[in-house]
């Protein structure tokens, strides 16, 4: 069967198995069929299969040939090749780099925490009122107000370490479209910041006017941080005094850049450790160094700030953490022409094409080097960011950018049924095998259809009254480039990129072999 090209239109050849559903692996038989790719840029897809042999007529115009092949199950060896053996290699045990953002021990009980908030929200509530202290927002008002805050907690929830912090810069009543908000900038006493970098810290998450900060354009999406209504859902939640909390200190590691813990939501009075506020902690080390750097982490952060209001609080919904990072991923790259910064790709906010080659920073050279992860397994490290960023920002390049992180935000579905809601693509294994093709394809800027990353130039987006502008990636630009195997024990949800060759021509033929089940697509460019 012969396929248009540039993927304009696409066509699934089904192996056996019905509709491609997570089925048992009885649904998944052998096939073999043969496909014209004689254009550039096409692609044949087979599903539901464990033993694929495809015929490809490439025709008399060179191309480079590829597979992906998309895991249905765990710990599945799969091989890729078209000659009659391929060693099987197991890469579920490689090292991974270690999150410089996650490498704290105090990063990790926050993570811990945050997984675990649902153990603590709705248990024992009560519609009682208990009173405690808290700097009202008047009192706020005037800088160089004192106050202690807990920095870190034993898993008892009591406090391990304690800094005083004087507030140094102080914003009362600024009107937003989520009503008039505080917010109160602490840093940590015997500390010393550029006050120009304190003043940007300020302006860059909330100033006087709308649509012009941190603040507005992520709340423009997801909607407000905090309502009144957290303390009639649980009665251990404070009250909303409409104020956030920036606690600038000194974390003693240069690689963590900040946090949000959701303990601070909590009344002292149920959880010892909690400073009653709604807060990011922020290291001063990389404000002082990287002030961009520290705003795209407030971006980061405020997702999963409001994430646990809008979801954990109000829904009761409590997702993945690679739902919950991936979401903050992609605000990141949302809105990194917003703050002015290279954001996630590394590259001038000003330039909308992909960049140069040899790109060695930003999210992506990590998820290129581990690119056989799964996307639902979660591991703190640098390629897990990776793989959940390179997942955002293909789907808000293919899937209806700003609002379908609205759409995610909103939906009353968990992760995975509510991306399938959001995108309408029937089966989670498809959207993660379309990422993978479009993964292979972002070399090229004329693609159309499910499968770009790349158009030359700046992808446009907008949510109510905010226009967003999200600069092209090429995989192929970074250092590693992809990763491509002819064979791999994948997980779930986890794609195997391999290359069969350049330059060929004629008829290529391919044996794949996953015995539990995959989706296989063959790609000629």
């Amino acid at each position: 069967m012969r396929l248009l090209s540039l993927l304009s239109a696409l066509i699934f050849i089904a192996g056996c198995g019905g509709d491609g559903s997570h089925a048992s692996r009885s649904n998944f038989k052998p096939v073999e069929a043969s496909y014209d790719l004689t254009e550039p840029n096409s692609l044949a897809t087979v599903i539901n299969v464990t033993d694929a042999t495809l015929h490809i007529n490439l025709g008399s115009n060179p191309k480079s040939l590829y597979v992906v092949t998309t895991s249905h199950f765990d710990n599945q060896p799969i091989s890729v090749n078209n000659k009659k053996s391929s060693r099987v290699l197991n890469e579920s045990n490689e090292t991974l780099d270690s999150n410089p953002k996650n490498s704290d021990s105090v990063v990790k009980r926050v993570m811990q925490f945050r997984e675990q908030t649902f153990k603590l929200l709705r248990v024992g509530s009560n519609s009682s009122e208990e009173s405690y202290e808290r700097l009202t927002p008047q009192n706020r008002a005037a800088q160089g107000a004192t106050a202690s805050f807990c920095v870190d907690m034993d898993s008892n929830y009591n406090c391990k370490r304690q800094i005083n912090a004087t507030a140094i810069r102080v914003k009362s009543t600024i009107a937003t479209a989520q009503g008039d908000k505080n917010l109160v900038i602490w840093l940590q006493d015997g500390l010393s910041i550029k006050s120009s970098s304190l003043d940007n810290l300020s302006d860059t998450f909330l100033k006087s006017g709308l649509n012009n900060d941190i603040y507005d354009w992520e709340t423009n999406i997801y909607s407000k941080e905090w309502g009144d209504d957290a303390k009639d859902v649980d009665s251990h939640l404070i009250a909303n005094d409409n104020t956030i909390d920036i606690l600038v200190y000194n974390m003693y590691n240069s690689g963590v850049a900040g946090f949000y813990w959701p303990k601070d939501n909590f009344k002292k009075s149920f959880l010892a450790a909690s400073n009653e506020r709604v807060m990011f902690y922020v290291n001063a080390n990389l404000l002082a160094t990287d002030e961009k750097e520290t705003f795209t982490t407030l971006d980061h952060e405020f997702q999963h700030m409001i994430h646990f209001y809008q979801r954990a609080i109000l829904k009761d919904i409590h997702d993945d953490t690679w739902f919950n990072e991936m979401l903050s991923e992609a605000t990141e790259d949302l809105l990194a022409t917003k703050i002015a910064y290279k954001g996630p790709r590394n590259v001038d906010p000003n330039d909308g094409s992909a960049g140069s080659g040899n790109n060695k920073k930003g999210r992506y050279p990590s998820f290129n080097a581990h690119n056989t992860l799964s996307l639902t397994q979660w591991g703190n490290g640098v390629a897990h960011y990776g793989k959940v960023s390179a997942f955002g920002t293909y789907l808000l390049r293919n899937y209806g950018g700003a609002k379908l992180l609205h759409e995610l935000m909103k939906s009353s579905k968990y992760d995975k049924e509510a991306l399938l809601e959001a995108t309408g693509v029937d089966d989670f294994h498809t959207l993660i095998h379309n990422w993978g093709c479009a993964v292979v394809l972002s070399d090229k800027t004329n693609i159309e259809g499910i499968f770009r990353y790349n158009k030359g130039g700046f992808f446009t987006t907008s949510y109510g009254d905010v226009t967003y502008n999200l600069g092209s990636i090429n995989f192929f630009n970074y250092s590693p480039k992809p990763k491509f195997s002819n064979s791999a024990t994948l997980d779930d949800n986890a794609n195997l990129y391999t290359k069969i060759g350049t330059n060929l021509s004629g008829t290529v033929d391919i044996r794949v072999y996953a015995p539990k089940g995959a989706t296989i697509s063959v790609i000629a460019k």
